[in-house]
């Protein structure tokens, strides 16, 4: 971490010039998405005196998310029903092949996306939390080493201090205060996606796609994410700096490239345009320093799998917000002491996250051919196992199963994947064929 006492003392004398005057709090989080919104209600509820400062003008929007999420999920962190489409079908494409799921009681959905952000805030407002919406914050304070709080501009566009015992970056992708501090660098591995949210007369709204191969999302995939009432999220993510192709060419083109889905989507037009970036390296080395903390994309703590991050962020906030309200109970908010929300996250989803991102690593340079193959190897594989596989419930269970499907998989270059991902959630010796045969 650098200190920068002189830079940040002028930031403060200009702010004082400007008649601002300096604001007081337990934490201030940088960033109202939702790993920030619930990192806010958390540590409110603990006892702390929160400001969420967020720079766009309004809560959930703009929208940089396509929402795909999991209804159990949804309904273990309190989301209301109606802020979510569940889906009943699921289907992977590939250049010449597919696998399709049905699900008599829908497991995955697609959110409202902005409804849910502003879920979010209701909840961290009535917990005791204020909102600052338009309100960019610059840089950290820094003294000693150590954060104590922010240069942010207010909703007038004036710049001024805001002192905290901690500070929590909430951030995202742009990641505001860790990478000025010298926590870590910027992303370099990212994913970028383009999408447009359709009024789609002739989509089936209860048949969710993800599409795969070089005609559609090289070193990417597409989606046709529904979302109820004649909507549907169309879109295409390439992984930079992998490939250098645009991800919004390729979906203005969507129709040509891929004829067989073109008459669901005849007659369709799009009534929004989102964009986003989403890091693509794994979970960061370290998210807490003196005085500070990283929550959702900022510390990388969305599953490269697919690219989600919604549920992560708010999971992920819940545990920062909660051991920031600790922190400032105890009067100790020194990277010793916030390293318990590191264990907590680790022993949650340390191993999800790793494995995810071997997964990334590996399908991200698939061939056509070899994306046909991996769709015939889910094909052969049951609804659950499937949307176990898609959400990140990774076991030795899963695995096993998985190989026993497609036992043909231990003799290809798969078995070291496999091998690898077995023995991080504990199995010691190597998967044989012998052993899937006594299954």
């Amino acid at each position: 971490m650098t200190t920068d006492r002189t830079t940040m003392a002028n930031d403060t004398a200009d702010a004082a010039n400007a008649g601002d005057e300096t604001r007081q709090y337990d934490v201030i989080v940088v960033g109202g998405g939702p790993a920030g919104l619930s990192a806010a209600e958390a540590a409110a509820k603990a006892g702390a005196r929160v400001v969420v400062l967020e720079r766009q003008k309004e809560i959930g929007y703009p929208v940089h998310t396509s929402g795909g999420s999991w209804i159990s999920d949804m309904r273990a962190l309190g989301i209301p029903s109606d802020l979510y489409y569940p889906i009943s079908s699921v289907t992977f494409l590939s250049p010449h092949n597919q696998a399709r799921f049905d699900y008599t009681d829908p497991v995955c959905c697609v959110l409202d996306v902005r409804g849910v952000y502003q879920h979010l805030a209701t909840r961290a407002v009535q917990a005791g939390v204020a909102i600052h919406p338009n309100s960019p914050v610059e840089g950290p304070i820094i003294e000693d080493g150590r954060v104590v709080g922010v240069i942010a501009k207010d909703h007038r566009n004036r710049p001024g201090p805001w002192r905290a015992k901690l500070v929590i970056d909430a951030s995202g992708f742009s990641s505001t205060i860790v990478t000025r501090v010298g926590l870590r660098q910027g992303f370099h591995r990212y994913g970028y996606g383009a999408e447009f949210d359709l009024a789609a007369p002739n989509y089936d709204q209860q048949s969710l796609y993800l599409i795969m191969g070089s005609q559609v999302a090289p070193s990417g995939y597409a989606w046709a994410f529904p979302r109820g009432k004649g909507r549907v999220r169309l879109g295409v993510g390439v992984i930079r700096p992998d490939v250098d192709e645009d991800a919004r060419e390729y979906l203005d083109t969507f129709a040509q490239r891929l004829p067989s889905l073109a008459p669901a989507f005849a007659g369709a037009s799009p009534l929004e345009y989102h964009t986003g970036l989403f890091p693509s390296e794994g979970v960061v080395e370290k998210f807490v320093s003196d005085g500070l903390m990283a929550t959702g994309d900022s510390a990388g703590h969305g599953s490269t799998l697919v690219g989600e991050g919604i549920r992560f962020a708010i999971y992920s906030g819940q545990m920062a917000g909660g051991v920031a309200g600790e922190a400032i109970r105890a009067g100790d908010t020194s990277a010793a002491y916030l390293q318990r929300y590191e264990k907590q996250w680790r022993a949650r989803f340390g191993r999800e996250m790793e494995i995810s991102y071997i997964v990334n690593q590996r399908i991200a340079g698939w061939s056509d051919p070899q994306w046909d193959e991996g769709v015939e190897m889910l094909r052969r594989l049951t609804p659950t196992q499937a949307a176990e596989l898609l959400r990140g419930d990774y076991s030795v269970g899963l695995f096993l199963g998985v190989l026993r499907r497609n036992p043909t998989l231990l003799r290809t270059g798969a078995k070291k994947f496999f091998d690898l991902a077995l023995s991080r959630l504990g199995k010691p010796a190597p998967v044989t064929e012998a052993e899937l045969a006594g299954g």
